[in-house]
């Protein structure tokens, strides 16, 4: 019969009056006693009549919980099965019943508040009456560790609602309805269970040694826990001493770990052998190895390049190691217009007849010919290599085109260069500082990687020298001379201490100097005595500056010279005739010369000599040079970058003190000074070097304008470059 919708409230409110009519027909306080359920009932009404049939007090929100639930049992509920079919019926619209700590009244919250509101019944005691729908429990692990049954655990709870914590290493917290935590601890009752001992067995190893094993088993491990997710229920240990493996596995997997060694230990043994390319160069001949002799199917083949060497280290197995000679006999069997190819490289920041020297040096001592010698192809080792973890081993489909890749012809002797054909050839071309180079590609190779070396941009040295001398001297004369005549029975008489201060004048009368500077003192009486007295005191106080500046490169030598010749003659003398011409020129002056080279941390090793002379007078003959002074520093030293260091310094002291006198009358006091005569003299001469030395490094020369334009401001020199200056543009 079909009906209209605005008939389904009257239904409703019959279905529920009927049962309400049946259960107040049986006895609330028997168990025993069922109740017929059928219909439609609202949501909120069904929870009532649990309530009231079981005497809970059951706390709801009426503006939450709604909506009607259709119901059609076959048979009669009882209390328990009731409170069952309430829950269940909670939980299909997003609900479930808790009941607060040490409370007996029940509350209908949404699934999504129940962790929060439920108590956990194994913490404390647990209320009477019937057990709420949710529920949260903590159980112990006795055998396993509890975080190991985490993941296991929640697949049996529900989503999102359900949740499964580890406390510590024995205790979990399960949170969920009650029929899932009753699953729950189901499940943890079959996986808490006491592990089987595992078995420890030895394997004996046939062809890899028990380190290379135990890497590929730490490999094979990793994978496994890559794509699994899980750990690999076995371990292996190497025991080098014997030459096996120690298996440690379960009892079920051990069977299957024997398999899986057996079959990593039951390929080739690999080798690793050196291999010297007689022509080509040995990137070059790793790449074609790798593209023709490298099976898919095996990646323990590998190729390693020695660049110190020029060889290559490979590791392959003995069929892989007769693939690469048969692929080097191939390359060594080319003709010889293709071994040898001609490359131009352009020099850019070096003489390129200054790197051809270099190269032809390298040539002539035979470095880069010896490299092109023949040598053995192969050098095998007795070690072998460490290797990854293998793939399983290949099918015979695969060896078989790894065969015909590396199928070659009928071998040929080697091709040797003609005789007297030297095996590099250089040339240069000037215009464009060019190096054109025809060899071998091994040589052409060895030259660009030498290019790369040596084709540097080198770094600036801005170099400041300063050498200054000072020179004090002093000089004190000090004289006394007397002359007396007298007559003695006719006969005249002359006592005199003479020391060289007065002149005779006519008569043979000693008189005064001429000319004399200082103090001087004259006391005469013609034809009776005479007295002359001389005081002087020198002082002199010089001081000489020179300050050059030098811009040299990296390991490059700069010298400066600021020197003064003075010419003198020459005298050739014969019998008849003395001819004069030019004898050749004394120099006077500063030299300075220095090579600086950038070493590691911005240092500076200083290759230096500076030298500085004077000429000290005349000559003392038109023949002679005249006399010079010449002060000299040499050495090598390391400096820190724009730092000012003193590299030398030389100090000269010189003290004279003489007297002449009168013997016997000098020695008296006092009286003595009258007939002596004194001269003391001191002359101290210093001589230093300061260097300066500034690396210029900028790409653009920055620096060097920089200390460019400070030198032409301080000189007032234009530079010539024009002014710049902002303008207003209309």
């Amino acid at each position: 019969m079909h009906m209209r919708p605005r008939s389904w409230p009257l239904l409703a409110l019959t279905a529920l009056a009927a049962a309400f009519l049946v259960a107040r027909d049986a006895p609330a306080q028997d168990d025993d006693a069922r109740l017929t359920l059928a219909g439609q009932v609202e949501l909120p009404r069904l929870v009532d009549l649990a309530a009231q049939r079981l005497r809970l007090s059951i706390d709801y929100d009426a503006q939450v919980l709604k909506g009607t639930v259709t119901l059609r049992l076959d048979e009669a509920l009882n209390d328990a099965e009731l409170w069952m079919l309430v829950n269940r019926v909670l939980a299909s619209r997003g609900f479930t019943t808790v009941r607060a700590p040490g409370e007996s009244a029940y509350s209908v919250v949404r699934l999504a508040d129940a962790p929060g509101l439920a108590p956990v019944v194994d913490v404390g005691p647990e209320p009477p009456g019937p057990a709420p729908g949710f529920r949260a429990a903590v159980v112990r692990v006795r055998h396993r560790p509890a975080r190991e049954l985490v993941e296991p655990l929640s697949k049996v709870l529900s989503r999102p609602s359900g949740s499964v914590t580890a406390l510590d290493e024995s205790l979990l917290l399960l949170a969920d309805l009650a029929p899932r935590v009753e699953q729950a601890e189901s499940l943890l009752a079959l996986l808490d269970r006491p592990a089987a001992p595992p078995v420890v067995e030895e394997i004996r190893l046939t062809t890899l040694s028990p380190a290379q094993l135990a890497a590929v088993f730490a490999q094979l491990a990793a994978k496994r826990r890559l794509v699994a997710g899980a750990e690999p229920p076995a371990e292996l240990v190497s025991l080098p001493e014997s030459g096996s493996v120690l298996l440690i596995a379960a009892e079920a997997a051990a069977p299957h770990w024997r398999g899986v060694i057996a079959e990593l230990d039951g390929r080739d043994r690999v080798e690793t052998r050196t291999v010297v390319p007689r022509h080509h160069t040995a990137a070059d001949v790793a790449s074609l190895l790798d593209r023709t002799v490298r099976p898919g199917a095996d990646d323990r083949f590998r190729v390693v390049i020695d660049e110190l060497t020029g060889s290559l280290i490979v590791t392959a197995t003995p069929a892989q190691h007769e693939a690469v000679e048969a692929v080097l006999a191939r390359l060594a069997d080319a003709p010889p217009s293709a071994r040898r190819p001609m490359r131009s490289f352009v020099v850019r920041n070096r003489s390129v007849r200054e790197v051809q020297a270099i190269l032809e040096d390298l040539i002539s001592a035979g470095v880069l010919e010896a490299a092109a010698e023949e040598r053995p192809a192969t050098t095998p080792t007795e070690t072998p290599a460490i290797v990854p973890m293998p793939p399983p081993p290949a099918g015979a489909e695969a060896e078989r085109a790894v065969a015909d890749a590396t199928a070659e012809p009928p071998r040929r002797p080697a091709q040797r260069p003609r005789a007297g054909e030297p095996p590099l050839v250089l040339t240069s071309d000037e215009g464009t500082n060019t190096l054109i180079a025809i060899g071998e590609p091994r040589l052409l190779a060895q030259v660009e990687s030498l290019l790369r070396t040596l084709d540097v941009r080198q770094s600036q040295v801005m170099l400041e020298v300063l050498m200054v001398t000072l020179t004090d001297s002093e000089a004190l004369d000090l004289g006394v001379e007397i002359e007396k005549l007298t007559s003695y029975d006719g006969v005249g008489i002359r006592l005199s201490s003479l020391f060289g201060l007065g002149v005779r004048g006519e008569g043979g009368a000693l008189t005064g100097p001429d000319g004399g500077t200082g103090f001087t003192g004259v006391v005469l009486s013609p034809g009776d005595f005479s007295v002359i007295v001389r005081a002087l005191q020198s002082v002199s106080a010089g001081r000489s500056l020179t300050a050059p500046r030098l811009l040299v490169g990296n390991n490059q030598a700069a010298t400066l010279d600021a020197v003064v010749q003075q010419p003198f003659a020459s005298v050739n003398a014969s019998a008849t005739v003395s001819t004069t011409s030019f004898g050749g020129t004394q120099d006077a002056g500063t030299v300075v010369t220095i090579r600086p080279q950038i070493a590691e941390g911005d240092h500076l090793v200083l290759q230096y000599s500076v030298s500085r002379s004077s000429f000290l007078g005349a000559a003392a003959s038109p023949t002679l040079p005249p006399p010079r002074q010449q002060n000299r520093v040499q050495s090598v030293a390391t400096i820190p970058d724009g730092y000012t260091v003193v590299v030398g310094g030389i100090d000269a002291e010189d003290r004279s003190k003489g007297v002449t006198q009168v013997p016997l009358l000098g020695d008296l006091p006092i009286v003595g000074e009258a007939f002596k005569s004194r001269r003391t003299s001191s002359t101290r001469s210093r001589f230093f070097v300061f260097i300066r030395a500034t690396i210029l490094r900028d790409r653009g020369f920055e620096d060097l304008k920089f200390l460019s334009d400070l030198q032409t401001t301080a000189a007032d020199v234009d530079d010539g470059w024009p002014t710049v200056e902002p303008g207003i543009i209309p």
